[in-house]
């Protein structure tokens, strides 16, 4: 058996098992049915039809949320620069790559903030 080929499963917490449930609830009341195995599980709320919820509407109002819950402003800028939230807990799923992905977009945010203080450009 290939390494790609084994099934890995992993516990959800509990909370995410009940978003699932009400969106599969919303799911029903928008579109009169149970979702099928091609309908999105992120969808789109204002579309007459089961189609994914934008992504760039998603990454919008995850940023906003994140600033509104005081996230610092590098966390964010790296959210949107990489599509990662990068935490202690979450730590051991992301490559080195991604790691080094994320680290560069806050060292990005970083250097742009010191030089605009100093009345730069970049």
């Amino acid at each position: 058996m290939s390494r790609q080929s084994k099934k890995k499963y992993m516990r959800m917490p509990e909370e995410i098992v009940e978003g699932l449930k009400q969106l599969r609830e919303e799911f029903r009341k928008k579109f009169g049915r149970d979702p099928g195995p091609n309908d999105p599980v992120f969808f789109d709320p204002n579309a007459p039809t089961p189609r994914p919820y934008p992504f760039e509407r998603a990454e919008a109002e995850v940023a906003a949320a994140m600033e509104a819950a005081g996230v610092a402003p590098d966390l964010i800028y790296a959210f949107v620069r990489t599509g990662m939230i990068v935490t202690e807990d979450n730590l051991g799923v992301w490559s080195k790559e991604d790691l080094a992905e994320w680290g560069a977009a806050i060292e990005e945010y970083r250097r742009k903030a010191d030089s605009a203080e100093r009345g730069g450009t970049t």
